[in-house]
């Protein structure tokens, strides 16, 4: 050792700092990135239909009716729109705007049924033990390091196809495709950023990255499917909530046969006025 490098100075006392600070970020972030993942891809599709195949058809059921409920609300007021105009109600012309105007409804209460019934004729082989769900997780976490794009911005597109395709295949608890992809995966690039504003403005992403996914999981945790959790994991709410789902169908049922007889009392009236002198 020459005597000029016992003088050498050291890293920055901030950049350094920083440094490390970008480090325990990264880690942190990363961390919620895979919850994020777990709960999106993993268990929220676990509790959905863990959901429908228990309360399914009965939701099922209360969407049918609310959109039979509906149509005979915006029947019944088309109908007394009409006698109050003095006109006589066209049913043909009535019913046709409202198929039109219901459509969306329709679409919405058939993808409804299309849901349910996939997941009650789905049958599901067996899982992965849990040496395989450990790796599953492991493969899945390096790809993620080193692809996503809040951890590496400005990556390339042949990189977001990789991620995209490992999304699928840790959904799909394909173990095979991770580990080609993992195979494929290039060294982590290191942080490059050589001067204290570029690891300040590095640090600062970071931490609304973490801000940002903390807020993210916290919706996902307060939003269907994963908000019908409890009515799996504690039978007393879950017959709870079968009893309050068919009160709204009762509900609904009386609803649409107090507008169904306004509207007979009505399509009645103008048959009178018809039939008149």
């Amino acid at each position: 050792m020459t005597t000029a490098s016992l003088f050498l100075p050291g890293p920055h006392p901030e950049e350094q700092a920083l440094r490390e600070e970008i480090a325990r970020l990264r880690a942190s972030l990363t961390a919620l990135l895979l919850q994020k993942d777990e709960l999106l891809l993993i268990q929220c599709r676990r509790i959905e239909t863990a959901y429908l195949r228990r309360f399914g058809a009965l939701e099922l059921k209360l969407h049918e009716a609310w959109c039979v409920c509906l149509r005979a609300k915006k029947k019944a007021k088309l109908i007394r729109a009409a006698q109050n105009r003095r006109e006589r109600a066209d049913l043909r012309q009535i019913d046709g705007a409202l198929d039109e105007a219901l459509a969306d409804y329709r679409q919405r209460l058939e993808d409804q049924f299309q849901r349910v019934a996939g997941v009650l004729d789905k049958h599901e082989g067996p899982g992965l033990s849990s040496r395989g769900a450990k790796e599953l997780r492991t493969l899945y976490r390096q790809v993620v390091k080193a692809l996503h794009p809040d951890l590496h911005p400005g990556e390339d597109e042949a990189n977001a196809r990789k991620l995209q395709q490992a999304m699928r295949a840790y959904r799909a608890g394909d173990l095979n495709t991770l580990r080609s992809l993992c195979d494929s995966l290039d060294a982590v690039p290191e942080d490059t950023a050589d001067d204290l504003e570029s690891l300040r403005q590095e640090a600062a992403r970071l931490r609304a990255g973490i801000q940002t996914f903390d807020r993210e999981i916290e919706a996902i945790k307060t939003a269907y499917p994963y908000n019908t959790v409890v009515y799996l994991e504690d039978e007393a709410q879950g017959v709870a909530h079968e009893q309050e789902l068919r009160e709204k169908l009762q509900s609904l049922r009386e609803r649409t046969a107090h507008y169904e007889a306004a509207i007979e009392a009505m399509l009645a009236a103008q048959r009178e006025e018809g039939e008149g002198p």
